[in-house]
């Protein structure tokens, strides 16, 4: 009895705790309710986003669209100044050359070895020397195009010699795997063939690795260029940049491939024109007569009209006779 009466003194002390529990519920209920209301606060106190203005939008949309990696303020060369470069480099390295080639294909005299010398120092002229000068070559300087990196600055030289030198390499090349490949069973060449076949395979490789890369490159750079990081762009000249005496006559060089390019754009607005004026133009109906010639409708009109005059030719005749008689 003892026990029981303890055991039932204890319980009426627990029941006061056990209301307070049951108490602090509903406040733990109205803290979760606040929650969502401060909420509800906070986010209408989120200050407005202020409408970008259009210049802005201008603004952030030219960042977008100009490549990452490309220093600012330059603009990279388009297809017409690359092909015109291309072409000039070409003339000018290979031109003599390949006139010396083809005299020596009849003729071995003096003229030939003197146009071999020539050749050799116009390519040296364009490839390394002009590179270490001015960072441009010829057709750089014709279609007023540069390479620079990062930081827009003129790139290493040793990146535009190896770029401009590609294709003069694989040319050398192709000639080489000519010329040995023929020999490479005879054991009286011995190893020379083989070690010249590899080279020029291996020039060979090399400028159709780095015409892939510039292909596939968003930047249109070559293995060179992505080692070097960097970018052909269009010159600007700085301000305060001058040149005199032999390097103004090249900058001068670019009014060709300017008056050139402003030639382009017209012959493509002309036939613009031309094609819509054409497109524009009613087309004549026509309709298959029966000999299957295709004649307009006009003339399908006129034939009732030539068959009566047709007709009435044998009447006069006939009338004619009988008055005759």
């Amino acid at each position: 009895m003892g026990l029981l009466d303890k055991a039932g003194g204890a319980s009426p002390k627990d029941k006061p705790v056990a209301k307070a529990v049951a108490k602090a519920k509903p406040a733990a209920k109205a803290v979760a309710k606040a929650k969502p209301a401060a909420a509800k606060v906070a986010s209408k106190a989120k200050p407005a986003i202020p409408a970008t203005t259009p210049a802005a939008k201008r603004e952030r949309k030219s960042r977008e669209s100009r490549p990452a990696g490309l220093p600012a303020g330059f603009d990279l060369a388009n297809r017409l100044d690359r092909t015109m470069s291309w072409f000039v480099n070409f003339a000018w390295n290979f031109g003599v050359l390949i006139a010396a080639v083809v005299m020596m294909l009849s003729d071995t005299g003096m003229v030939t070895t003197i146009l071999l010398g020539v050749s050799v120092v116009m390519m040296l002229l364009n490839v390394i020397i002009l590179p270490l000068k001015t960072g441009r070559t010829l057709g750089h300087f014709v279609s007023r195009i540069k390479y620079v990196n990062s930081a827009g600055v003129k790139s290493n030289p040793v990146q535009g010699m190896l770029s401009n030198s590609a294709g003069i390499f694989s040319l050398f090349g192709l000639i080489a795997v000519l010329i040995n490949f023929q020999k490479l069973g005879d054991k009286a060449a011995g190893s020379t063939p083989i070690i010249w076949t590899a080279l020029g395979a291996i020039f060979l490789i090399v400028w159709i690795v780095n015409f892939q890369f510039a292909r596939a490159s968003e930047f249109k750079q070559g293995i060179y260029d992505l080692m070097f990081g960097a970018y052909l762009v269009k010159h600007v000249p700085v301000d305060g940049e001058q040149s005199s005496g032999f390097w103004a006559k090249l900058d001068n060089m670019g009014n060709y491939g300017d008056q050139f390019a402003a030639r382009r754009e017209k012959s493509k607005v002309k036939k613009a024109k031309k094609s819509v004026s054409n497109s524009n133009e009613p087309k004549e109906e026509k309709t298959d007569d029966s000999s299957g010639t295709e004649t307009p409708k006009d003339a399908d009109k006129a034939k009732p009209a030539a068959k009566a005059v047709a007709k009435a030719k044998p009447a006069a005749k006939a009338k004619a006779k009988k008055a005759s008689k």
